[in-house]
């Protein structure tokens, strides 16, 4: 660290900054805390202090989606729904289909997770 920089103040800043930059994924892409629900927040922070931003908060989101894939423990159902999101945005385009596809791909998940009926 530079001389004259206070060493508090700037563990303070860094924070700060990786908060917002976790604010502003969750905006851009809401469905990463959905899908990784109450594990989001501390899953980003680690990514936020182990990964500069490179690209915008696009690319952010798209990274902090294979950073997670990679490293986390995940159930079934979030590892299927992050690769799913993480497919669906990362190539130049949008997939084809879309909302629909992605509306389908949501019910099978339900449906998934649905206790079998007995009777």
């Amino acid at each position: 660290m530079p001389p004259g920089f206070d060493p508090a103040r700037m563990k303070a800043q860094k924070a700060a900054l990786a908060a917002k930059r976790a604010n502003v994924v969750a905006r851009i892409a809401p469905e990463l805390p959905r899908i990784l629900g109450d594990g989001y927040r501390p899953a980003f922070l680690r990514h936020a202090h182990r990964t500069p931003m490179d690209g915008g908060y696009r690319h952010d989101a798209l990274a902090f989606a294979r950073d997670v894939l990679g490293r986390a423990e995940l159930t079934r159902r979030q590892r299927g729904e992050l690769a799913q999101w993480l497919y669906e945005r990362s190539g130049p385009a949008p997939r084809r289909g879309g909302r629909i596809v992605r509306l389908l791909a949501g019910l099978r998940t339900v449906r998934a997770d649905r206790p079998a009926r007995r009777g």
